[in-house]
C-alpha cells in the first residue's frame, strides 16, 4: 500500500473548465451541486460505498445523475481522508497512468489539497508517470472536485489521468491507494452522440456488464472513461465488493435534445447487498428451469434470459444440492466468484443434475420428487492454518463454510455439514480426509472460511 511521503516543492493546479463544465461563481457553483444532491435518491439499503463511477459532463447534464452518487458517499463524511479520482485523458497524449505534481487543485470553492506524496510513490514504484501536461486542460478529474468538497469536506486528492493502457497497469495504481480511508472515484461518461434511443438501449447494456463485471465488455465506445471503470471493478473484485446502479440518463433528459446525446451513469461499489425474497425465488425457479430444459431439449440452458434481477448480476459463487427425500443426487458448486450469480446457479444447476460423477444423471421421473437446494457463498475470509488446531480454533461451528487447500489437495465443507459433525475436531478431521491431506499437516496449507445464504426449491410431487 502507498501512503504519503515527504513532499517538496509547492504549486496549485488552476481551474481549466470553471464557467464551462459549472458555475464559476462560489455561491452559484455550491447551489448547483447542492441543488443536485438534493434531488438524487438512493437505495434505502445502500451500505455507503467504497468507490464510485461518476460522470463528467458539464453539471446542467450529468449533475443530476452525478448527484446520486455523491448523495450515497456521504455518509463517509469524516470517514474517508483520501479520495483517487481516476478520469481518461481526453486532450493529451498519454501512455499508461498519470499523476499531477501540483500539491492543491484550486476550484471556485477554495483548494484542494493532493496527497503529492502519495501520487510521488506510485511514481517511484512504477505504477505512474508524471503527467502535468495532460492534466492540465483535462476536466475529468476537475469536475469531481466542488462535489467532493461539499459532500466530504476537507480531504486530500490523487488526481489520475489514464491514456493508453490496459485494465492490467490501472489496476495496480489503484490497488497502490486504496486503504480503508480511501474513496475511489472512476470519472466516466457512456456513450456519445447517438440518438437517445440506442444511446439508451447501448448505456442499459453497458450498466447489465458493469453489474455483472464483465470489464472486457467495456470498451471505448461505451464509455470514455472505460480504462478507469475496468480498474476499478478489477480492484474491487479482489476485496468481495460488487456495483450497484444508482442512476441512467442521458443529456436528453435535461436538455431535451434527443438527436445527438451523451449516456451517463452512477453507480455505487461496496459490500454485495443480502438477496432478498424474490431474488431467492427468482434463483431456485431458474435452477430447476436449467435441469428442465436439459431434460426436454437435450441441450444446456441458453442463458438468454432477459429479466434478470439485479441483485444476482454481480459474479457470486454458489452451490447446488439436489436430494429425494434423504437421498444425494448430486452437488456440484463455485468457491470462487468468476461469473454473474444467476449463471453460476444455473450452471451449477444443470452439473448437479448430470455430471457429478459420483451419481448417474438425473431423469426425467424423478425431477418432481428432487429438492432443489442453493446456497450462495460469501466472500473467502482467509485463517489461519500453520496447524490443525489453529483452524478449528478460528471456525464457527454452525456458521462456516471451510476450504482447505494444500499444492494440488483441495477440499470443502458446507456449513449444512455442521449438522453430521458438530465438532470442530471432528468437522476439520473429516474435512482433512476429504481434501487428501497427507498424514502430517503440510506446511503450506491454507484454510479460508465463509458464511452461506441457503434457500430451497421443494419437489413438486
Amino acid at each position: 500500500m502507498i501512503t504519503d511521503v515527504v513532499t517538496t516543492g509547492a504549486w496549485v493546479r488552476p481551474p481549466a473548465v470553471a464557467g464551462s463544465f459549472y458555475p464559476e461563481d462560489p455561491e452559484a457553483l455550491r447551489d448547483a451541486v447542492t441543488g443536485h444532491l438534493r434531488s438524487a435518491s438512493v437505495p434505502a439499503d445502500l451500505t455507503p460505498p467504497e468507490a464510485l463511477i461518476v460522470p463528467h459532463a458539464g453539471y446542467q447534464y450529468s449533475g443530476p445523475t452525478a448527484g446520486a452518487a455523491y448523495r450515497a458517499v456521504a455518509g463517509r463524511a469524516g470517514q474517508v481522508r483520501r479520495v483517487v479520482v481516476v478520469g481518461p485523458a481526453h486532450r493529451a497524449r498519454l501512455t499508461g497512468v498519470g499523476t499531477s505534481t501540483a500539491t492543491a487543485w484550486a476550484t471556485p470553492l477554495g483548494s484542494v489539497r493532493t496527497d503529492f506524496g502519495a501520487a510521488r510513490a506510485l511514481v517511484a514504484a512504477g505504477l505512474a508517470v508524471e503527467a502535468d501536461g495532460a492534466h492540465g486542460p483535462e476536466h475529468s478529474v476537475e469536475v469531481q472536485l466542488p462535489f467532493l468538497q461539499v459532500v466530504l469536506g476537507d480531504v486530500r486528492v490523487v488526481p489520475l489521468v489514464v491514456g493508453r493502457a490496459g485494465t492490467e497497469i490501472v489496476t495496480p495504481a489503484i490497488d497502490a491507494l486504496w486503504d480503508p480511508e480511501t474513496l475511489i472515484v472512476a470519472s466516466s461518461d457512456l456513450s456519445h452522440y447517438l440518438d437517445d434511443a440506442t444511446a439508451r438501449a447501448r448505456d442499459a447494456a453497458t450498466a447489465t456488464a458493469i453489474l455483472e463485471e464483465r470489464i472486457d465488455d467495456i470498451g471505448p465506445y461505451d464509455a470514455c472513461g472505460c480504462l478507469p471503470i475496468r480498474g476499478l471493478l478489477a480492484a474491487a473484485r479482489g476485496r468481495g465488493w460488487v456495483p450497484r446502479r444508482l442512476d441512467l440518463s442521458t443529456s436528453a433528459d435535461t436538455s431535451g435534445e434527443p438527436d445527438r446525446v451523451v449516456g451517463y451513469g452512477a453507480f455505487a461499489v461496496g459490500e454485495p447487498p443480502p438477496l432478498g425474497e424474490e431474488d431467492r425465488r427468482w434463483l431456485s425457479a431458474l435452477a430447476r428451469r436449467a435441469i428442465e430444459h436439459e431434460l426436454g431439449t437435450g441441450d444446456a440452458y441458453p442463458m438468454a434470459d432477459a429479466d434478470v434481477p439485479e441483485r444476482v448480476r454481480p459474479p457470486g459463487a454458489s452451490f447446488v444440492t439436489l436430494e429425494e427425500g434423504d437421498r444425494l443426487l448430486g452437488c456440484i458448486g463455485s468457491l470462487e466468484p468468476r461469473r454473474p450469480l444467476w449463471q453460476d446457479v444455473a450452471r451449477n444447476a444443470r452439473a448437479a443434475a448430470f455430471d457429478d460423477p459420483r451419481f448417474p444423471p438425473l431423469t426425467p421421473r424423478q425431477l418432481g420428487t428432487t429438492k432443489v437446494e442453493i446456497s450462495v457463498l460469501s466472500h473467502l475470509v482467509e485463517i489461519p492454518a500453520h496447524a490443525r488446531h489453529e483452524v478449528e480454533r478460528a471456525v464457527r461451528p454452525g456458521v462456516d463454510g471451510v476450504l482447505l487447500a494444500a499444492g494440488d489437495h483441495r477440499g470443502t465443507f458446507l456449513p449444512a455439514v455442521w449438522e453430521k459433525l458438530p465438532e470442530p475436531d471432528r468437522f476439520v478431521g473429516q474435512l482433512v480426509r476429504k481434501a487428501g491431506l497427507p498424514g502430517e499437516w503440510p506446511s503450506h496449507t491454507r484454510a479460508w472460511r465463509y458464511t452461506t445464504d441457503e434457500f430451497t426449491d421443494p419437489p413438486s410431487s
